[in-house]
């Protein structure tokens, strides 16, 4: 008996969809900084449905590395280039050199890690925000600061189920957790001069709780912020807004929430935008260009250069 030609067709069907998740698109991106003896390798995997899937059999040789294909590969430090390679089925192989770097030692290796897994956590919790509020987030504190809050607090908890249906977050695990001793300080709040508090506003965010990294946008990387104020540094933020993964084609990408809008103190909304597009924005004064005075500049927490949370020192 011959088999239906409907059920042959709807056969190919699910053979092709199934095909068409297959992650059998690799590109691989090497993250080295000044000063840092780590090197970072991420590989980012999509289908021929062009959908971002994890990779399959993903593996590097060449350098011992700490941490997984997932969240990156943390390589430790060498006295001389080496040869490395990155592998993934089906058949993807490339070669890279890794220049030269000081050593780290296995603990450090650990905190670079957990500096990382808190940025993956960070705006994987910031992007979740478009597809509506969490639960978890106060509808008092839906502002550009309170997301900041939000995701900041949240990318530090134990993301174990019950902290999933708290928060009412349904994707997979965008990295690993970062450890439980790391950043112990910054769990108890945001530094304020009135001690840590789980409420901060822009402006102690600002000052207290990220450090300045100068005004070139392209040394942003995600969960790097910028904020904008219309009365000059010393004045509190009208504005913070927060790199997340770049876009499809690679560009810089920003979240924020507008905040309250409109006479009748709307809600407002968490909106996602292209750095080339804010850098055009029709209101000047929320264009992240050096001459823009409104704009105080880009920043990073204080916690991934592993300062200890301290609300007696001031910053402008």
């Amino acid at each position: 008996m011959k088999p239906s030609p409907i059920l042959v067709a709807a056969g190919c069907g699910l053979l092709l969809a199934g095909l068409g998740l297959v992650p059998v698109f690799h590109r691989v991106t090497v993250e080295a900084h000044p000063g840092n003896p780590v090197t970072r390798v991420r590989v980012e995997s999509r289908s021929l449905l062009a959908i971002q899937r994890p990779a399959w059999g993903l593996a590097l040789t060449g350098a011992p590395s700490w941490s997984d294909g997932e969240a990156g590969f943390y390589l430790l430090g060498v006295d001389r280039p080496q040869q490395l390679q990155v592998r993934a089925w089906p058949g993807f192989r490339q070669p890279l050199t890794l220049a030269r770097t000081t050593g780290m030692t296995p603990a450090g290796l650990r905190e670079e890690g957990d500096r990382e897994a808190f940025r993956t956590w960070f705006v994987a919790l910031l992007e979740q925000q478009l597809e509506g509020p969490s639960p978890a987030w106060e509808p008092a504190q839906r502002d550009c600061a309170g997301l900041l809050r939000f995701a900041f607090r949240e990318a530090l908890a134990p993301h174990t189920q019950a902290w999933r249906e708290r928060v009412a977050f349904t994707t997979g695990a965008p990295g690993q957790d970062p450890s439980p001793t790391f950043a112990r300080g910054w769990r108890a709040g945001f530094p304020t001069p009135e001690g840590p508090q789980p409420f901060a506003r822009g402006l102690y965010l600002r000052r207290l709780a990220c450090d300045p990294a100068g005004r070139d946008l392209q040394l942003a990387r995600p969960g790097d912020l910028i904020f904008f104020a219309r009365g000059g540094a010393h004045a509190q933020p009208d504005h913070a807004m927060a790199f997340v993964r770049p876009d499809v084609d690679g560009a810089p990408m920003l979240l924020y929430h507008t905040g309250p809008e409109g006479s009748g103190r709307q809600p407002g909304e968490v909106r996602r935008v292209r750095l080339d597009d804010l850098l055009h924005h029709p209101d000047p004064d929320f264009r992240p260009l050096p001459e823009n005075p409104a704009f105080l500049g880009l920043y990073r927490w204080r916690l991934l250069a592993g300062v200890a949370p301290d609300a007696s020192t001031s910053r402008s």
